[in-house]
């Protein structure tokens, strides 16, 4: 498999330092529980990470947020997600700018609780709030 290809870009995506075995049993978990191969992702990194994802892989995206705490009920936790970026040693000195990308994904909202984390994702992304983009 070649998920050392995916486990970087996801972690990336979704603002992870490091991708570790523990992260890899929640990649698998969320894949097997939203049907998202790795098919799928390899084809959604590809295309750039643009905002026409399909559900099921907006589910992923919630899925890996839930299980990071960085999604509660639906409801992004900026403060998560930034006490976990803290410990990233790459990106200490990116760290004002990233958290003020945080903040302004904060309070997005979508369609339902997959389409919000889908979102705040890519808010991140856009806002450079993520380590590896400068």
């Amino acid at each position: 498999m070649k998920f050392t290809l995916f486990c970087g870009a996801l972690a990336v995506l979704l603002a992870v330092g490091q991708c570790d075995s523990d992260f890899r049993q929640m990649m698998q978990e969320c894949m097997q529980s939203t049907q998202v191969t790795e098919s799928d992702l390899k084809d959604f990194m590809a295309s750039g990470m643009q905002s026409n994802a399909k559900d099921n892989l907006k589910c992923y995206t919630k899925c890996l947020m839930e299980k990071q705490g960085h999604l509660t009920n639906g409801q992004f936790n900026a403060q998560a997600l930034l006490d976990t970026l803290k410990n990233i040693p790459q990106i200490q000195d990116r760290l004002e700018e990233i958290s003020s990308g945080v903040n302004a994904c904060k309070d997005i909202k979508g369609t339902n609780d997959c389409d919000t984390a889908f979102k705040v994702t890519m808010c991140l992304k856009e806002h450079k709030a993520m380590p590896g983009h400068h």
